[in-house]
């Protein structure tokens, strides 16, 4: 099973380096050696995110806690400029299989934690599941994940309208745009059989006002009313939405890598702590993006 992984594997990454695919960050380029050791935490940054905009905020709170802190980037099509999570999703859980066996060589662990926002989290999911992740990762945890699969309205109006409509693109134009539908075969195939394999911690952040991660659903009488709840990880997993933390602080799906909660709740759960924001924290600002 392992070598056949591993040959699957190495013949993926021959393909993304014919097909032009921008190569792996060594970690030296990617991480920063955090003061108290222990397992790096490498961010799977979402779809079109580059480094710098997780390094900002979530890296750096993750470095001034003494966490060696590494961003991984999604792959990118050449056809779309080498765009960060253009390329499918499974290419780039290959692509991070690689790296984390880099990072944990370089920092000298058996074990990273992985912290996935937005189609990075699948990513991630997609590791730890099919590319051999599941002894090689401590805890995991979503931020905005699209974890049961998103609606098409969300997708087309977060990610294809603003970017890729100028262009004459579609979502179906767009391997992750379509494998992050609601009830697609990546979607199904990444939850059949649980959606926390191996023991691995897994958590999963999210927030009622997420302009991506949502669907409708039904309210009472059967009235249909818009959910977030595709965010969770089901009962393998420390479920938590925001509000149930600081009430009333509005959160978008941008601000989970950027807003002081989700950020204070991350290094919680990272640090193996009961998750609780003070309210000092919840008092702070808000980024609704």
């Amino acid at each position: 099973m392992q070598r056949n992984r591993t040959l699957s594997l190495l013949a993926l990454l021959s393909a993304l380096m014919l097909a032009g695919c921008n190569p792996n960050p060594t970690p030296e380029e990617a991480c920063v050696l955090g003061a108290n050791g222990g397992n790096p935490v490498i961010i799977v940054a979402g779809t079109f995110s580059p480094a710098i905009a997780n390094e900002l905020f979530l890296g750096n709170s993750l470095q001034a806690t003494g966490f060696t802190s590494c961003v991984f980037e999604l792959k990118g099509s050449k056809k779309f400029g080498n765009l960060p999570g253009t390329m499918p999703i499974d290419v780039s859980a290959a692509a991070l299989a690689v790296f984390v066996d880099d990072v944990l060589a370089w920092a000298g662990e058996s074990e990273v934690d992985l912290v996935g926002h937005s189609q990075g989290a699948l990513a991630a999911r997609a590791y730890v599941k099919t590319w051999g992740g599941a002894g090689k990762v401590g805890t995991l945890v979503s931020l905005a994940g699209p974890n049961d699969g998103t609606g098409v309205v969300p997708l087309v109006e977060f990610l294809t309208l603003p970017l890729l409509a100028p262009f004459g693109l579609t979502c179906e134009d767009v391997h992750p745009c379509v494998q992050m539908q609601e009830g697609s075969d990546f979607i199904t195939n990444l939850n059949s059989g649980g959606m926390t394999p191996g023991n691995v911690d897994y958590y999963a952040f999210y927030t009622n006002n997420d302009e991506l991660v949502w669907y409708w659903g039904e309210g009472p009488l059967g009235i249909p009313v818009i959910r977030f709840d595709n965010a969770a990880l089901g009962p393998g997993a420390t479920n938590i939405e925001i509000g149930e933390m600081c009430p009333l602080r509005i959160v978008g799906h941008l601000g989970m890598i950027v807003d002081p909660v989700p950020i204070h709740m991350t290094i919680d759960a990272l640090r193996g702590d009961p998750v609780d924001v003070p309210l000092g924290t919840c008092l702070l600002p808000p980024v609704p993006l």
